[in-house]
């Protein structure tokens, strides 16, 4: 019986240059060094009555070969399970975007408004 090849996850990597815009960068050990010298995060938001937290930050790889590159993580953590969710966004001023309209929505269901 002959076993069915599983084509390679083609994992591209990335950088942000100096106005925060995306750089595919060939050298997973150039990437590496970059992701540990850099600060990832470009906010948090902490709700602390409710213990919500939101966070947005660059996770500098994309595991697809086509489309847009989602490099932007929006996370929603300190809900119930089913609304602990991510979001991704392609650039840092649509994740930043992203984030504001998170936190306020959260907002107003916390609130009731």
């Amino acid at each position: 019986m002959k076993s069915r090849s599983v084509p390679p996850r083609r994992e591209r990597f990335y950088v942000l240059d100096e106005k925060n815009r995306p750089v595919e960068v060939f050298d997973r050990s150039e990437w590496s060094r970059w992701i540990s010298e850099n600060e990832l995060i470009f906010r948090r938001t902490l709700l602390e009555e409710s213990g919500v937290t939101i966070t947005t930050r660059f996770c500098g790889v994309s595991e697809t070969s086509t489309g847009e590159a989602l490099l932007f993580v929006t996370r929603i953590a300190g809900m119930q399970a089913r609304d602990n969710k991510s979001y991704g966004a392609g650039t840092l001023d649509e994740a930043l975007e992203q984030h504001e309209r998170i936190v306020q929505k959260i907002l107003r269901m916390l609130t009731g408004r």
